[in-house]
């Protein structure tokens, strides 16, 4: 009897041991929190940076757009921790934050102590030229002492500073830049390629110039996971795969070159 005794409670706690020690996955964690925790650095408009909306600071960018969504197909609630970048992927493995969208280029040396999901997005820039004019612009060294409009304290006007010679024009709004170029007083403008495309397409008067811009970030942006979680990485994943499909990605990229300039 005692030894029969004995072996079941062997059982017992064999069995308890081995619940103790399974894991919850992240995803189901998440969801039952009711909240994701998104490890950003806002600093580097559209992708995410800060603005005044009615006195209230907020916020805002491409990648912020990008995780409300993520968060509305899990149907959690969005928490946003805004640090340095050199710190996200140190909290991300702290558990200090759930997942990390911050223009991150997913390196080799990156990807030894988190996992990525699929490149959501390649920076690439756009020229706008005016449509009689295109036929000038074949190449990145022909804007060379050019007289180049960009948004002010975005990406691309640290761009147009290493050209040779060009004169800047930094305005707040894109649809600024665009009349100065339809004017005549600038005879470029560089932006970002969905906001090129979109300027482009809506109007005659203007044409997206053939010019590759370099600087365009290597190997796209990814967003970074902790490690062992596939069944989030596989859904972050799904959920990026809808927004390239129905074209959310792109409307993002618009929307956040026009907040920088609101």
């Amino acid at each position: 009897m005692k030894k029969w005794l004995t072996v079941m409670l062997v059982s017992v706690l064999a069995v308890s041991l081995a619940a103790c020690g399974k894991s919850e996955n992240k995803l189901d964690t998440i969801k039952k929190s009711g909240k994701i925790v998104l490890g950003t650095s806002a600093d580097y408009a559209p992708y995410e940076f800060h603005k005044t909306t009615d006195g209230k600071d907020e916020i805002v960018g491409f990648d912020i757009a990008i995780a409300k969504r993520i968060a509305d197909e899990l149907g959690v609630e969005l928490e946003i921790q805004d640090m340095k970048f050199d710190g996200l992927l140190l909290a991300l493995n702290a558990d200090k934050v759930d997942f990390v969208i911050s223009g991150m280029t997913p390196t080799p040396d990156r990807a030894k102590n988190v996992d990525f999901t699929n490149i959501y997005y390649t920076a690439e820039q756009g020229v706008l030229v005016k449509k009689e004019n295109a036929g000038s612009f074949h190449s990145f060294d022909d804007l060379k002492g050019k007289k180049i409009a960009v948004q002010k304290g975005s990406i691309q006007e640290g761009i147009a500073k290493e050209i040779e010679g060009a004169k800047l024009t930094s305005l707040s709004k894109i649809s600024e830049l665009v009349l100065e170029l339809t004017s005549g007083r600038v005879d470029a403008v560089i932006a970002e390629k969905p906001v090129t495309e979109l300027y482009a397409k809506n109007r005659s008067d203007i044409a997206l110039a053939d010019v590759v811009v370099p600087g365009d970030e290597e190997g796209g942006s990814a967003i970074a996971l902790k490690k062992k979680n596939k069944p989030l990485v596989d859904e972050v994943n799904k959920v990026l795969d809808e927004m390239k499909q129905d074209g959310s990605l792109d409307q993002y990229i618009i929307d956040a070159n026009e907040l920088v300039g609101e």
